[in-house]
């Protein structure tokens, strides 16, 4: 469904004034309940005439909003596909982690069998959509000790017994990637090209990924033996520096 609302310039929640100070989510003041089931599209039109277009996500707790002014890359998916509505609808979006007036939160899109687009969010007006990973599955999001950084795990080829994975770190402060380096392993393990068994903080500069030695043959991806085997932990250190 879409909505079109008339709605005064005074009146706004979100400020259309200049597209920078604007967020790229935020919260509506709807209880979860009054809310459709499934996103939707929702268009705001001011009193200059302005048509502002987002896009509402309920959840358990709570109702937010994605700005497709702030995130070009979604706003030109939408644009490439003949059938907005029904991409629109399987879209999902996750609050991975709360803080003061700035909750994080990560948004899937564009699935097709391979795999599906990601995008962070939060509630700042400085920062757009981050876009994560692409052909991808989210398995899980842990924070930093001083809750600074964030350490995102994404899977492929979930065929494999573990799939294969990739780790990606945030800056969320600063709002960029940081790269992860270590000196004590020769493989290259990340960017989907080994399987990973977890992944966790040691300290703020510190992630441990414990990777089997050994990639399961396509006769082991059958049955338990997939599981099997010695697994190794590497340390990375996280730092802004390609």
């Amino acid at each position: 469904m879409r909505k079109t609302l008339i709605v005064p310039l005074i009146g706004l929640i979100f400020l259309t004034a200049c597209s920078n100070s604007q967020p790229a989510i935020v919260k509506v003041n709807t209880s979860p309940d009054n809310a459709t089931e499934e996103p939707e599209l929702i268009e705001e039109i001011t009193d200059n005439e302005k048509i502002d277009e987002f896009i509402e996500f309920p959840l358990d707790d709570e109702v937010v909003r994605v700005n497709l002014k702030q995130i070009p890359t979604l706003y030109a998916y939408l644009q490439a596909t003949a059938n907005p509505k029904s991409v629109i609808e399987k879209m999902k979006i996750d609050r991975l982690y709360s803080k003061e007036n700035n909750d994080i939160y990560l948004l899937e899109f564009s699935c097709t069998d391979m795999g599906c687009s990601y995008l962070l969010l939060d509630e700042s007006a400085d920062n757009t959509g981050f876009l994560l990973a692409d052909l991808a599955s989210y398995e899980n999001a842990v924070i930093s000790p001083d809750e600074s950084k964030l350490l995102v795990k994404f899977n492929r080829n979930p065929e494999m017994k573990p799939p294969l994975s990739d780790v990606v770190v945030v800056d969320l402060i600063n709002w960029q990637s940081l790269t992860l380096k270590n000196e004590e392993n020769d493989h290259a393990i990340l960017d989907f090209n080994w399987p990973i068994i977890s992944a966790s903080w040691i300290d703020n500069e510190t992630v441990s990924i414990s990777v089997p030695e050994t990639i399961p043959q396509a006769n082991e991806v059958e049955g338990n033996n997939a599981n099997k085997g010695n697994v190794t932990t590497v340390q990375f250190h996280v730092t802004n520096k390609k």
